[in-house]
């Protein structure tokens, strides 16, 4: 008997699943789960439909995919952007969780904003906070719950709050989302101030902005806590 050879999608390092994911991602994002056809993702990869079939089994199962792709590639370059993020154990004391919370405010402009292949990213994302999906279990058990815990950890050492209180939980995610707007918001933004695109020295910019921000949010929450005998009440109700 012959050997078998290589199917349409199993050459070795020819690359064909990473270009499968990087058009799905693409075309996802564009269209949805629903509105993007196999045969597209598969003309846009280079590839043929059958490479999908053997990499992924289906459209489903190749959507999911690119949700795990998603929260691999976010949580990764956050990783190595500031590996201390997640480090364990927490913070020592308020200062470090401060110091801590500028970090992760860099990261996340650098992360989200500074790489142009975020606009693909922020559209699936996007598509799944608006109409979730089972890939959405992927995209909040992988990244975002793992991200918000951690950084509800150190606001918390650093105000004296308890993390997982629901204002803190509030206050996190409204902090996450004044990075994040620039992402989802960027053609108002960039119409408004009347430029081009993002570029280094305007991000720098930006990174200061909300490391004030973070910092009056912390002396805020930390003097009405130090006013109020050290008890806040969680107006939220959690």
């Amino acid at each position: 008997m012959p050997p078998s050879l290589p199917g349409p999608a199993n050459i070795p390092g020819d690359g064909t699943r990473e270009r499968i994911l990087e058009a799905a991602l693409e075309l996802f994002g564009e269209r949805g789960l629903h509105a993007a056809s196999v045969r597209d993702v598969a003309k846009l990869a280079k590839a043929n439909v059958a490479a999908i079939s053997y990499h992924f089994g289906g459209k489903e199962e190749l959507y999911r995919a690119v949700a795990r792709h998603v929260a691999g590639l976010i949580g990764g370059r956050v990783g190595e952007r500031a590996p201390e993020i997640f480090a364990a154990p927490p913070p020592a004391d308020a200062e470090e969780a401060r110091q801590r919370l500028e970090t992760v405010m860099e990261t996340l402009v650098d992360v989200l904003i500074g790489h142009d292949d975020m606009r693909r990213v922020a559209r699936f994302v996007l598509r799944e906070q608006m109409q979730p999906s089972p890939a959405f279990d992927i995209l909040y058990g992988e990244l975002i719950q793992r991200l918000h815990s951690t950084v509800c950890v150190n606001f918390a050492v650093a105000t004296g709050e308890e993390a997982e209180s629901q204002a803190v939980r509030l206050r996190v995610f409204l902090l996450f989302g004044q990075a994040l707007f620039l992402r989802v918001g960027e053609a108002a933004v960039r119409r408004r101030l009347g430029i081009e695109r993002y570029d280094a020295a305007l991000l720098t910019e930006v990174k200061e902005m909300l490391k004030q921000h973070l910092n009056l949010i912390v002396a805020g929450v930390g003097a009405e806590r130090a006013g109020s005998g050290g008890a806040l009440t969680d107006r939220t109700g959690a």
